[in-house]
């Protein structure tokens, strides 16, 4: 699978993160992990809602626009819901619950993924 790099204002922020791009892996998700590495998430291209079944753990949603502008931010969701559709988003990124906040993300912002 291929790796990606995430950044907001050229800092880097997520070393690896795993680019989700095909129906199979979408489908798949974090589904049946025990976790997910601290420096690491998970982006659904296209996606613009999720649901945790089948999860075992929290996690934050970072549901992005087709110019990965952060539309909106789901903290702390736990498995077992689904999360409504969010309207413009082309993209969902997935992280360890609070790494949002930890990462300083804001509706608004801009993330860059090479």
């Amino acid at each position: 699978m291929k790796m990606l790099k995430m950044y907001k204002n050229n800092e880097l922020l997520i070393p690896e993160v795993e680019n989700a791009n095909h129906f199979f892996r979408r489908f798949m998700g974090l589904m049946g992990r025990k976790s997910l590495a601290k420096d690491r998430g998970l982006l659904l291209t296209p996606c613009n809602e999720i649901h945790t079944f089948g999860m075992k753990f929290d996690i934050d949603t970072v549901a992005l626009s087709k110019n990965n502008e952060i539309l909106f931010i789901d903290r702390s969701v736990s498995p077992n819901k689904v999360r409504k559709k969010v309207k413009n988003a082309n993209k969902i990124l997935e992280l360890n619950s609070g790494q949002a906040d930890n990462l300083k993300l804001c509706v608004g912002d801009t993330l860059e993924f090479v």
